[in-house]
């Protein structure tokens, strides 16, 4: 049995979506806990329409989505936790890859799947299969060396995770303002190891009506001490240094995307004191600047640049 939790705020547009593809899954033996974060919409209301026995619908004051899911971890009634976010969804297969990896890998703490983006409806599959150590599925013990490229290979849609090792963790992590996902599968792989599958299960979304291309861009980032703690636990595994320069390569890039020059300047000479000789670091400045000065997204030109 599988907790399927979905953290709900001001979603109407797309929660039927994503409840919908739980519902339809091939694997049938799961509960879904959608916590409703304060919403000031009418997506609770359509939850409750939806009247399946499947469904439990927790309201609380909005706190963000790390405590939403944290809450949702606090009321699962089984071993393992799925996630998904309301605007997203799964590939009627999603569960059952899952549960594939799961029975196949039990010495593992999470499980994953790969997937496809849509970038303002253009649907995109991240880049990173060249730096996984095999072709269908296997034991991810590079996971920070993969992770360090333009691409995530693992986001909260695509995981499934032990009740006990995302509890020893202290679940999401709260009071920051975006990255929680990114952090959180980091301190995973810091203390269990990932089950991995290059097949594409999900659809992860990206467009106007959501609030993930409005993330903020801060001088004085809370994650950026949150990195380094991790670092310290989880240096013992393949790439976990690029991982972390890595980090302050996006964060280089995102501010460039919004011209906040002086921030990407700060990133730069970070990632630059951690590994001066990471080739990708400089790539990542030519290719952020050029998704500065057209507007369009860092991945779209990667992959124009790819295909020249």
């Amino acid at each position: 049995m599988i907790s399927v939790i979905i953290p709900l705020y001001n979603c109407e547009k797309f929660i039927t979506r994503s409840i919908n593809s739980v519902l339809k899954q091939t694997v049938q033996e799961f509960e879904i806990i959608v916590v409703n974060d304060g919403s000031t919409d009418k997506g609770p209301e359509i939850v409750e329409k939806m009247n399946s026995p499947f469904i439990r619908l927790i309201h609380q004051k909005n706190q963000g989505v790390s405590c939403a899911r944290n809450r949702g971890i606090k009321e699962s009634r089984y071993e393992l936790i799925a996630f998904l976010d309301a605007d997203d969804e799964w590939d009627t297969d999603h569960l059952e890859t899952i549960m594939y990896l799961y029975n196949k890998y039990p010495q593992c703490g999470v499980f994953a799947a790969s997937y496809r983006m849509s970038v303002w409806n253009n649907i995109i599959y991240p880049e990173f299969s060249s730096k996984i150590p095999f072709k269908d599925d296997g034991i991810l013990y590079n996971y920070y060396e993969v992770a360090s490229g333009t691409n995530l290979p693992i986001n909260s849609n695509t995981y499934a995770v032990r009740k006990n090792i995302i509890e020893s963790i202290g679940g999401y992590p709260t009071g920051i303002p975006s990255g929680e996902d990114i952090l959180t599968i980091a301190r995973l792989n810091a203390v269990c190891d990932f089950a991995y599958t290059t097949k594409v299960t999900s659809t992860y979304y990206i467009q106007d009506e959501t609030e993930k291309s409005i993330r903020p861009v801060l001088r004085h980032d809370p994650l950026d001490r949150l990195f380094y703690e991790n670092y310290k636990i989880s240096k013992h595994k393949k790439g976990a240094r690029l991982f972390l320069a890595s980090w302050h390569k996006r964060r280089m890039s995102k501010a460039l995307f919004h011209r906040k020059y002086g921030i990407a300047a700060i990133q730069f000479f970070k990632a630059f004191i951690i590994m001066p000789f990471q080739k990708k670091l400089y790539t990542s400045l030519i290719v952020s600047i050029i998704s500065a000065i057209t507007g369009k997204p860092v991945i779209e030109i990667n992959k124009i640049l790819k295909h020249k």
